[in-house]
Parts: structure tokens; C-alpha cells; sequence
């Protein structure tokens, strides 16, 4: 099984490249003029959103009271154990447009702070 030591010792270098391909040049050469970037074209988007319509639920009646809380489906996967993907009429779960200005009339900010209670000097331990 022996191999002869000729057969595996490459040649010796040499002096000059023997491949007699492109050899470099002094200064730069010019090829041809490059390309423009490749345009790629894609569908415009929407102006409005499209609603999802696919909602999970035990039944489609759950499914339909529940739209607003239940978990949403549009490929028609995703839908937790023992739930299914139902496809819901749009009036129905479609929530109002956004409007322009808040809705709330919750508590609203004061001019200047205003306090609740004098802290203490020392910390209070309440005792049972």
C-alpha cells in the first residue's frame, strides 16, 4: 500500500506565471459602461386598509358576538385548541372610523400640581 513519493510532491515554482491568461496592467482599464440598478415593480399600495374579516371562535356565533376580543385568522390559521377560523359579514366587526380629535372626557390636566396628602417625616409602620 505505499504511494511513491513522486506522486504526491507538487512541482517546483517557478520564476513567471505560466498561465499565459489576462496579466495585469499599469493603470486602470476601462470595460464596458455599468448598468443601471435593476427596477423592480410591486402593486401600489391602498389608500384604506383592508378590514380583517376572519375571526376565531368555538362557532361562528361566537366567533360573530366576540370579534372585537377574539383572536384574528385572515390566512384562516391560527386559531387556539378547539376554536375554528370563521369569515364574518364586515358591518358587523369593522370598528368606527378614527376621529379626528380624542373622544375621551376623562380627567383632564390641571394648571398647576396638586397634592394629596403631607408626607411624613419618618416611615409609619402599621401594625395589625
Amino acid at each position: 500500500y505505499g504511494i511513491a513519493i513522486p506522486k504526491c510532491v507538487s512541482a517546483s515554482p517557478t520564476a513567471a506565471p505560466t498561465d499565459s491568461g489576462p496579466q495585469p496592467t499599469d493603470s486602470p482599464t476601462l470595460s464596458s459602461k455599468p448598468t443601471s440598478a435593476p427596477v423592480i415593480k410591486t402593486a401600489e399600495p391602498s389608500k384604506a386598509p383592508t378590514p380583517n374579516t376572519f375571526f376565531c371562535g368555538e362557532t361562528y356565533q361566537d366567533a360573530e358576538q366576540n370579534c372585537f376580543t377574539a383572536t384574528p385568522c385572515p390566512n384562516g390559521v391560527g386559531c387556539p385548541a378547539g376554536e375554528s377560523c370563521y369569515g364574518i359579514a364586515i358591518p358587523k366587526c369593522v370598528s368606527a372610523s378614527p376621529t379626528a380629535a380624542p373622544t375621551d372626557s376623562g380627567p383632564q390636566p390641571t394648571d398647576s400640581p396638586t397634592l394629596s396628602s403631607k408626607p411624613t417625616s419618618a416611615p409609619v409602620i402599621k401594625t395589625a
